[in-house]
């Protein structure tokens, strides 16, 4: 249904609404698009032209020595110099260590998420469920930077958030921990439960008629009987949006990955391209080894054709997982929409 009826669009002021709206979204949609075609563009343009300082909308040279050279870069025995200068191992580990921690967060957050939302919405009642709602949205209101320390002690000396590990009580021994940094692990357990995926879960369960949960109840059905076999089939909308957010949050995260894995062979796709864009960039440097080392490998990564052409090549790759992942729940992500509309 047209949101402006036709015969309602011979009226002047409609008239001037309906163009005044399309100009809107198309211009919306332009700039939107205008990133990914620079991104595009610049990944054809040759490494000297892409270092300029005026931007180009279309190369004189187009070039695909960049794509070959990131190409080359995955693979573990690359012969060209420039791609060993890129990063210490090949592109492809940092691709699927971003992708595993993605993936395992996102496997494990939707049913610790979902089950928290459904125990609020159905299961407690009275001041208990008031205050174990208000107990999870509150962390919505703790900026990230407030919770870091936090969460750095615990992956640190796991399950304790503190410096020193308390001592069991009548000995001198500590209780037992494990250090999950270091490990992909540090990055997994502290986004298994999100507040903004619970709120939504929550909202939606609420939708849900309790009758229909009352007479699964009558049947002999189990809490967690009735949660698999009627209200996860009912909430596949929410879930994939859940899925969706949840994946591109994990896969674009950079400081938190940054801080835990000090191995840089543990490292995500994120940080990688960090590290290819600080061999550009000597500012704040006063080793003049390191600048010296940053200049060799800057010279070596010009002559093979890398600049931020390179960089171009490796954001676009970036966003395939959260592309693909986005076809895969597209048509869930609509009906979560049409039915969020229709409440």
């Amino acid at each position: 249904m047209s949101l402006f009826p036709r015969v309602g669009r011979q009226q002047t002021g409609l008239r001037i609404a309906w163009y005044t709206m399309v100009t809107f979204l198309v211009l919306g949609i332009l700039l939107h698009l205008f990133p990914f075609y620079y991104m595009l563009v610049t990944s054809i343009t040759p490494a000297q032209e892409a270092m300029g300082l005026r931007p180009s909308f279309w190369p004189q040279n187009p070039t695909f020595a960049a794509w070959q050279l990131i190409w080359e870069a995955t693979t573990k025995n690359s012969t060209n110099a420039a791609a060993r200068a890129m990063l210490e191992h090949p592109y492809s580990v940092y691709f699927l260590n971003s992708l595993f921690i993605a993936a395992a967060t996102m496997l494990f957050s939707l049913p610790i998420t979902s089950l928290a939302a459904y125990a609020v919405s159905k299961l407690l009642r009275g001041p208990a469920a008031r205050w174990a709602f208000l107990f999870f949205i509150g962390t919505l209101f703790l900026p990230g930077m407030v919770t870091l320390t936090a969460n750095y002690l615990l992956v640190l000396n796991f399950p304790f958030p503190v410096p020193k590990v308390p001592n069991i009580p009548g000995t001198e021994t500590a209780f037992p921990t494990m250090r999950l940094y270091n490990t992909p692990w540090a990055v997994i357990i502290p986004g298994l439960f999100g507040a903004y995926n619970f709120l939504l879960f929550k909202g939606y369960f609420d939708t849900i008629p309790d009758s229909i949960i009352q007479a699964a109840r009558v049947d002999g059905g189990s809490e967690m009987n009735i949660f698999r076999r009627i209200v996860l089939p009912m909430s596949v909308p929410v879930y994939a949006v859940a899925a969706w957010t949840m994946f591109g949050g994990v896969w674009e995260s950079f400081l938190w990955p940054k801080l835990v894995l000090a191995d840089n062979e543990k490292q995500t796709a994120a940080v990688a391209i960090y590290e290819i864009m600080q061999k550009f960039n000597t500012e704040g440097t006063t080793d003049q080894a390191r600048i010296q080392q940053q200049a060799e490998s800057m010279r070596e990564m010009l002559a093979a054709g890398l600049s931020w052409n390179g960089l171009m090549v490796l954001g676009i790759l970036q966003t395939v997982p959260i592309f693909i992942m986005f076809m895969i729940c597209r048509e869930y992500l609509m009906k979560g929409i049409k039915i969020r509309g229709l409440k």
